[in-house]
């Protein structure tokens, strides 16, 4: 992702893994048709008055928003990877804890 931040550390009781991964969910439902939307129509077609000063505006545009590795639109992409990991990482963290459970409760005869 663009920039250089330090790793947080959320910490959840393990019944709120289920809401917390809805609303990771939730987010990139929100967020892929947006990018979809931007990545079709985000890109300035042609210069608006065919002279020399709007054809400049549409390249530098296009190189600094939309194709820039670092632009915003980059950083819009990364961040729907970033959420992806994180409900991604939630979902292992939730089948990981009710397998645990699961065999705890049967070592310990409360199935």
């Amino acid at each position: 992702m663009p920039g250089s931040y330090p790793s947080l550390t959320l910490r959840l009781e393990p019944h709120m893994l289920p809401a917390v991964r809805a609303a990771f969910d939730d987010a990139l439902a929100d967020l892929r048709p947006q990018l979809v939307r931007l990545g079709n129509d985000g890109f300035i077609p042609e210069p608006w008055l065919g002279d020399p000063v709007s054809a400049n505006v549409v390249t530098y545009y296009q190189a600094n928003v939309m194709e820039a590795s670092e632009g915003p639109y980059a950083a819009l992409r990364a961040y729907e990877v970033e959420l992806t990991k994180v409900r991604d990482n939630l979902r292992v963290l939730e089948d990981h804890y009710r397998r645990t459970e699961g065999e705890n409760a049967a070592l310990w005869g409360r199935v």
